[in-house]
């Protein structure tokens, strides 16, 4: 992961998440760019099975747990900069029991994913935010589009397919986040927030991900829990000639795009995930 100062274009752009800064210098948008998030993907990564719960390192895997990875959809030519929420579009990943966090593995991030440890427990099963990266060295990507091949051994239905493939990784930025929550395993079922987020940085010439396919999806987070799954999101992209365009759940202001799908819920039970 490159680490590198934070510059004063960067700290504006975080700006823009988290105070009405945005309203002031919106940019004037193209069509293209209001309509370049083309979905919010949610989807079931794994469904846990006997030997799952057999397995303690870490800590118990409740029965009936179920792993979702939620990915941004967008346009080719667009990146993801930012997932944010601000005091007027809360940011909220929230499950109707608890999420999993495995201590052992204890990432709070998915760049933290060490690819040497995945096959030790359900060390591969952890909670954690992220900006394209599933491990140090690989993105994630959905198990549809894996053609690969697999470095996971432990899971009967990751062994062909794994959902990580290598690509370039930005440096992922949280700010105003409380991370222990993905290293709590004991009361970890809200997490929010109306004055924070997550950043992705590819080096002081450009902000934000590309998703490493030409799909351009890019991985936001993996949550594992044996209840329902809600989220609100907000998100911010960059457009292929250097602007901005903010997408939120609901209620937009000024330049903002209002996206439906950008909040919504899926229980264990949902044969269908996919584009929402």
């Amino acid at each position: 992961m490159k680490t590198f100062p934070i510059t004063l274009s960067t700290l504006i752009l975080i700006m823009i998440c988290t105070t009405e800064y945005a309203q002031k210098v919106a940019p004037v948008l193209s069509d293209t760019d209001k309509t370049a998030l083309e979905g919010i993907i949610v989807e079931k990564y794994h469904i846990a099975g006997p030997q799952d719960y057999a397995d303690t390192l870490g800590g118990t895997l409740p029965k009936g747990a179920v792993t979702y990875r939620i990915y941004v959809d967008m346009k080719p030519g667009y990146s993801l900069q930012l997932v944010y929420g601000n005091s007027k579009h809360e940011l909220k990943l929230q499950t109707s029991t608890k999420f999993y966090n495995n201590k052992y593995c204890g990432a709070l991030i998915g760049y933290n994913v060490n690819f040497i440890k995945i096959n030790k427990g359900n060390y591969s099963l952890d909670s954690w935010i992220t900006m394209n990266s599933a491990t140090k060295g690989h993105a994630g990507i959905l198990l549809a589009d894996d053609k690969d091949g697999s470095i996971i051994t432990n899971k009967t239905d990751l062994t062909e397919r794994d959902g990580l493939t290598n690509a370039n990784l930005p440096w992922i930025k949280p700010f105003n986040i409380n991370l222990g929550f993905f290293d709590n395993a004991d009361s970890a079922s809200l997490f929010s927030t109306r004055n924070g987020g997550w950043a992705a940085l590819s080096g002081t010439a450009h902000a934000g991900t590309f998703g490493p396919t030409a799909d351009n999806r890019v991985l936001i987070a993996q949550l594992t829990t044996n209840g329902d799954l809600s989220y609100e999101l907000n998100i911010q992209l960059g457009t292929p000639n250097g602007g901005t365009v903010q997408f939120v759940s609901n209620n937009p202001e000024g330049n903002e795009i209002a996206f439906k799908n950008l909040a919504g819920s899926i229980t264990k039970d949902q044969k269908n995930t996919g584009i929402r």
